[in-house]
């Protein structure tokens, strides 16, 4: 069963609940009114009948006839009961069927009137006083007219139920249809798209404000944002491809030379040598790929923990003194004593020593000597940590590029790298909530700022 068949039975069902529930309502009021008219009927009846019984001697003949033949038009298996103040039955014969208790006669006489029903058959009983005597006047009967009416308005109802379900069914389904058909042309457009076509967009309905128009924009949203996610999946192989062919056809060439020929050890030591180089920035390449994955995943390694954010900038420059033994960096701490509390965080105490090493790493990298300034200072009650370098800076026109993976810079491509620092450094600070800010001017170098 499709969407355009569930609609319809589905309002087709909700359309005969509430038939239903008219019709029940018609016919129960009905009912109610048959069973008033009836009892209305039986009162005026009794009535009649105490005059034809007991004004016999009272009225003139002419008159008499006339409540005589209005009499002689009887009800429905009618029975009537007269009685008198010693509830005696006078005039008609007590049906056994039909007793009528002593409390019922004098409740009729506290009240003048009392009805009731029993089965199909109803009661209507009056008091009446004459000049010779207190009497109660009881008549009963079955309404056969009413039943007739109430059942063929019964069967004209059901049929009508059934009637108007079925065009209610069929007219639910040319509209479910009419409906449904632009659903079905965007259907049509979007299994047209592929791969190839993601750059495809749906055309505007007509109408600008109801669902159907929110459902085009939100699927070429949609599109949009699969278009640019595939678009950069291919940019980041054919990067990724590149990086890592670049080492991979070193380590391979140096291995092929120094097979194809004799060396000696201290030639196969230095070629050992450049094969070990490569294949730590081939794994640098790969780990930085892997942490990146982490962190768009929102599944990092480390746990967040307390540390102190001055030992761990001492830690990581004295791994960098290796790498760099010449470098001279200058470090100034500038905390008071009272705000030392500031020097205590609680992170990422691997994420953030990641950021800071590749930030530490590229200004010593890039600077002219190979001297950088370290600051760390109290700002606005937030605690900042100022890297400064006097390398070649970034042009301005490529500001807007740093944090591309595997992005460098035109004027430093000369120098080794691989272009994933910044994009590392960059989703650290997302991840950890810190805060960044880079200044460069081309020629006179670059300021990097965390706060946290």
């Amino acid at each position: 069963m499709n969407l355009k068949q569930k609609l319809a039975l589905r309002s087709t069902l909700v359309f005969a609940l509430t038939l239903a529930i008219v019709f029940a309502g018609t016919l129960y009021f009905f009912n109610q009114y048959l069973i008033n008219q009836f009892y209305h009927q039986l009162s005026e009846r009794a009535l009649t009948t105490a005059i034809v019984f007991l004004e016999k001697d009272e009225l003139n003949k002419r008159k008499y006839q006339e409540y005589e033949k209005a009499y002689n038009q009887e009800v429905t298996e009618e029975v009537t009961q007269i009685y008198d103040a010693n509830n005696q039955v006078v005039f008609v014969k007590e049906i056994p069927d039909f007793p009528i208790t002593d409390q019922f006669l004098e409740e009729v006489r506290r009240t003048g009137k009392q009805e009731f029903q029993e089965g199909e058959r109803q009661f209507s009983a009056i008091f009446y006083q004459d000049n010779q005597g207190d009497f109660v006047i009881v008549l009963s009967g079955i309404n056969a007219r009413g039943r007739t009416h109430f059942q063929n308005l019964s069967l004209l109802l059901g049929v009508s139920l059934i009637t108007g379900l079925l065009i209610n069914y069929q007219l639910n389904m040319a509209l479910a249809k009419r409906t449904f058909r632009p659903f079905s042309s965007i259907l049509h457009e979007v299994d047209a798209i592929s791969a190839e076509s993601l750059n495809h967009r749906l055309p505007p309905p007509s109408s600008s404000r109801d669902e159907l128009a929110h459902l085009v924009t939100t699927l070429n949203t949609f599109l949009e944002r699969l278009e640019n996610e595939v678009n950069n999946q291919k940019q980041f192989l054919k990067n990724v491809s590149h990086e890592l062919n670049t080492p991979l056809t070193a380590i391979i060439g140096q291995a092929e030379v120094s097979l194809e020929k004799s060396s000696s050890k201290e030639e196969l030591h230095v070629v050992l040598k450049k094969i070990v180089k490569d294949t730590y920035g081939l794994k640098t390449v790969i780990e930085s790929l892997l942490l990146i994955s982490g962190l768009k995943s929102g599944k990092a390694r480390s746990t967040p923990r307390a540390f102190r954010l001055d030992e761990l900038v001492w830690e990581i420059l004295e791994k960098l003194k290796f790498k760099y033994p010449l470098a001279v960096i200058n470090i100034s701490l500038e905390i008071e004593s009272e705000d030392e509390r500031l020097l205590e965080l609680v992170s990422h105490r691997e994420l953030v020593g990641t950021a800071l090493s590749n930030i530490l790493d590229n200004a010593i990298k890039y600077s002219r000597k190979q001297e950088i300034e370290v600051r760390i200072a109290k700002e606005i009650n937030r605690l900042m940590l100022q890297v400064k370098d006097d390398g070649p800076g970034i042009p301005t026109e490529e500001a807007a590029n740093i944090y591309e993976l595997f992005y460098r810079g035109s004027n430093i491509r000369h120098v080794p790298g691989h272009g994933i620092g910044l994009s590392i450094t960059r989703q650290i600070v997302d991840y950890c909530q810190m805060e960044m800010q880079l200044t460069s001017v081309s020629d006179k170098g670059t300021v990097v700022s965390f706060l946290f």
